[in-house]
């Protein structure tokens, strides 16, 4: 009688212990994928921060090479640059503090002191096909929104006034 009280009391002991290996085990494995995972997102962190600068440095070739086509660039010549000298500091700032496009430009700006942000949304506004990525308010819209910036550039034509005079 008193062995069945005893293995009755030491089997739920025996049974826990061996559903706490269990854990142990799970939870090793588990620490070993999240250590996995970091490392993957820190790799997919630098090739989307590297891509961010390739793409901002390629809009800007194309934004360099109308300023120097035209021997008057348009007004908006400057927005389009500044949008595009954004994209890898709001690809930061989405990365490390989960910020808005619209809320990482607007710092962007602040910094670089050539134009408001009010000036920007006018510029933006202005052009409906810009508007719609703009309020989209996404990285993917963002980028989107400043090849259709660069696009609109390159198709810029100058009014001369010869062409005026005729």
């Amino acid at each position: 009688m008193w062995m069945l009280l005893l293995l009755i009391a030491v089997a739920p002991i025996v049974f826990l212990a061996m559903k706490l290996d269990q854990l142990n085990k799970m939870q090793n494995r588990l620490k070993v994928q999240l250590h996995f995972a970091e490392q993957q997102s820190v790799q997919l962190e630098h090739l989307a921060f590297w891509l961010a600068e390739a793409q901002s440095q390629q809009l800007l070739a194309k934004v360099q090479q109308v300023g120097r086509a035209h021997t008057k660039a348009p007004v908006w010549y400057l927005h389009t640059e500044l949008l595009c000298k954004a994209i890898p500091v709001l690809c930061k700032e989405q990365a490390n503090h989960s910020t808005l496009p619209r809320q990482a430009v607007a710092k962007f700006l602040k910094q670089q002191n050539q134009l408001s942000f009010n000036e920007m949304e006018n510029f933006i506004r202005h052009h409906p096909v810009l508007t719609e990525f703009w309020q989209s308010n996404t990285l993917t819209s963002y980028l989107k929104m400043c090849q259709r910036a660069v696009d609109m550039l390159q198709e810029y034509q100058p009014v001369h006034s010869d062409r005026l005079a005729g």
